[in-house]
């Protein structure tokens, strides 16, 4: 009985173990609960930090949805308003969850981009993706939030303009619609920012610096002085 038990829990584990490393089961825990894939993993920080910004966003998703209805009957600007943060803040919550689940992904599977080329269109589809192909997840991280940031930056300033358009306030409305115009500008600087780090990271993951480091005396015939050389071997593919 004890063998039986013994190699059913082994056949289990072998089982398992096969999973984690393709990154799907990671990647759908995450994708379930951001940040439980990385916590999975034994990536308590990266986890918890993931857990905290969604539900963050989550929180504040639920109040501007209960601020509707606090709104006075014939406050409809205002409603709308509430109502169109709430859908705003959610939308970056899913992309949270994807981002989330798509770095559990490459934190198990360790897997590398080969294509200069891929990486800055994968940053170009989503936001860090290049980044992520790359293994530069803590980049990637910042660059999400870059460029997230930004485009809900966009979208408020949007619902600001229709808010005091609505209410007849040109002056406010004029400031957000200019400040709208001036992030959406800063978005498409961020995205192409994004997608040149990619390409640039892709292309010098194929140079290998070797870990010989050393410092030697060394004589300089130009400056006719002795001095100290480093030695830093690069060999590239």
């Amino acid at each position: 009985m004890l063998s039986l038990w013994v190699f059913s829990a082994s056949a289990q584990d072998s089982l398992r173990t096969p999973l984690i490393k393709s990154g799907w089961v990671p990647a759908l825990q995450s994708a379930a609960l951001p940040g439980l894939g990385q916590i999975s993993g034994g990536e308590w920080l990266r986890g918890s930090l993931f857990i905290i910004g969604e539900a963050f966003l989550a929180w504040d998703a639920f109040y501007f949805w209960e601020s509707q209805y606090d709104r006075p009957s014939g406050d409809e600007s205002g409603k709308i308003y509430d109502r169109d943060t709430a859908y705003g803040l959610a939308g970056w919550y899913a992309l949270g969850a994807l981002f989330s689940a798509a770095d559990a992904y490459y934190g198990a599977t360790r897997a590398r981009e080969s294509s200069p080329t891929r990486a800055s269109l994968r940053s170009l589809v989503f936001p860090g993706w290049g980044q992520l192909a790359n293994g530069k997840r803590w980049k990637a991280a910042g660059m999400f939030l870059l460029q997230t940031g930004l485009a809900f930056g966009v979208y408020t300033q949007h619902e600001r303009f229709l808010f005091y358009d609505g209410q007849g306030q040109d002056l406010e409305a004029r400031f957000f619609k200019n400040d709208r115009n001036r992030l959406i500008w800063w978005s498409v600087g961020a995205a192409i920012y994004s997608a040149a780090d990619a390409f640039v990271d892709c292309h010098l993951q194929k140079w290998d610096v070797s870990n010989d480091l050393s410092l030697a005396p060394a004589y300089f015939p130009e400056q006719k002085v002795f001095g100290v050389a480093l030695r830093l071997p690069v060999s590239s593919p």
